[in-house]
């Protein structure tokens, strides 16, 4: 299982990892709810699916959170459940990630875990390792994440869908503003032009410029739509 980590020094926290990645994984959840619409997932472990109504997705199995007692256990860590080997991929790679770059919210487990938590943990992941999207469907008593893959999942490239996701995420999550766009632009192949206060993304012959503050913090929001 290959991941991006392109992105991602040997000082980097979790806090810093999620800033550079998180935005892409925004965009992926959503255009997954652009597919599925609020139809909630249901999880076969067995056949190794999840399913939206009639549409059926691969997965790997990442972790599960037991919302009463907030503690996560990645799926790795099985060995009295025995999950299949085949789902569990990607939840190995991220453990020797983890091992590697020193974040131990990937390498140790069970650790105690809020479910929004859970979230921006996934999210990291499924984007380092660059996966369509990923869900969170519940399995008895537990919360599980999985990630899925499928050409079915639309993508956009339109200025002003990744002016709104890029708002959305740095509104809705505590990171630095001008590393999210940084690395949101990197992750979808996109120039990146960074200057002392403000910075231009270009998207083919498309252009979204963003004002920053002394503090790093986002001031204007401008595309550029090309026609």
């Amino acid at each position: 299982m290959e991941g991006n980590f392109s992105l991602i020094s040997k000082s980097d926290d979790l806090q810093d990892i999620f800033a550079k990645y998180g935005a892409f994984a925004l965009e992926k959840q959503g255009n997954l709810a652009k597919l599925v619409g609020d139809v909630e997932p249901e999880l076969d472990i067995e056949k190794g699916i999840v399913s939206f109504g009639d549409m059926e997705f691969p997965i790997q199995l990442i972790g599960f959170l037991n919302p009463e007692s907030s503690e996560w256990s990645w799926a790795w860590d099985n060995e009295e459940i025995g999950f299949p080997e085949e789902l569990l991929e990607e939840a190995q790679a991220a453990k020797a990630f983890g091992e590697e770059y020193g974040i131990p919210q990937f390498s140790e487990s069970p650790i105690e875990l809020g479910i929004g938590e859970a979230h921006i943990l996934v999210m990291t992941l499924s984007s380092i390792f660059g996966n369509s999207a990923y869900c969170a469907p519940i399995f008895g008593d537990f919360i599980f994440f999985v990630t899925v893959e499928s050409d079915e999942i639309p993508s956009s490239d339109d200025v002003f869908e990744f002016m709104d996701i890029y708002y959305d995420f740095y509104t809705k999550f505590e990171v630095d503003h001008r590393t999210a766009l940084k690395g949101y632009a990197d992750l979808k192949g996109y120039g990146f032009n960074d200057h002392d206060d403000f910075s231009f993304v270009k998207m083919g012959e498309d252009r979204f410029m963003v004002s920053f503050s002394e503090r790093g913090n986002v001031v204007n929001l401008k595309p550029f739509k090309v026609k």
